[in-house]
């Protein structure tokens, strides 16, 4: 009874902070989208020993060869991590294409692949409190961005890697630059680099 008692106050706990940290009462007007050039699209400026976290634009442009050269020669010289809401991006796939079409199959190959090579130590998954936290972003950011109230779910799994890659310490990849740059006006201090298609 104590130990139930004890987890309700310590989750108590966790959304008051949660809330104090993104009070939504400051996000009031929509925010808009800033220049390239503001935006974090050099890699040479990735902090040296940082490890990155990919979100699912770097999976699908790597499985498509378009990823530009520097993200690539980034990859290579950094610790890897993989975020369990950008590998369930791709998972979502296998069951979304008709097992019917003649070129499901071809198609699914290096999707698997590509999930089945990925080493499963290098996986992480949001803990609750990453979940909760942006769920509460995601919604500020519907709100201020007037998303319509069937998609407002859209931010949410930028949102869970972005502060994923904050609570690891990592360097969050991504092509989207758009909602990133939205995360970014939110939560500054959070590393990112974005990219460009090559």
């Amino acid at each position: 009874m104590l130990d139930a008692c004890q987890r309700i106050s310590s989750l108590s706990s966790d959304v008051q902070s949660i809330i104090a940290r993104n009070d939504p009462g400051r996000w009031l007007r929509p925010l808009a989208h800033r220049p390239k050039a503001e935006l974090p699209f050099d890699p040479l400026l990735v902090p040296a020993g940082a490890s990155l976290l990919f979100d699912a634009t770097v999976y699908i442009d790597q499985l498509k060869g378009q990823l530009p050269t520097s993200i690539i020669n980034l990859m290579a010289s950094r610790t890897i991590l993989h975020g369990a809401p950008a590998l369930a991006e791709l998972a979502v796939t296998i069951g979304a294409l008709d097992p019917l079409d003649r070129r499901t199959r071809a198609a699914l190959i290096p999707v698997v692949e590509t999930l089945t090579r990925i080493n499963p130590t290098r996986i992480i998954a949001p803990s609750y409190e990453v979940w909760l936290e942006a769920a509460v972003i995601a919604g500020i950011l519907a709100r201020t961005q007037a998303i319509p109230r069937q998609d407002r779910r859209k931010f949410l799994n930028d949102t869970l890697l972005f502060l994923q890659a904050v609570d690891a310490g990592a360097v969050m990849v991504s092509r989207n630059s758009r909602d990133f740059d939205l995360l970014l006006q939110l939560k500054p201090q959070a590393a990112v680099v974005l990219y460009d298609k090559s």
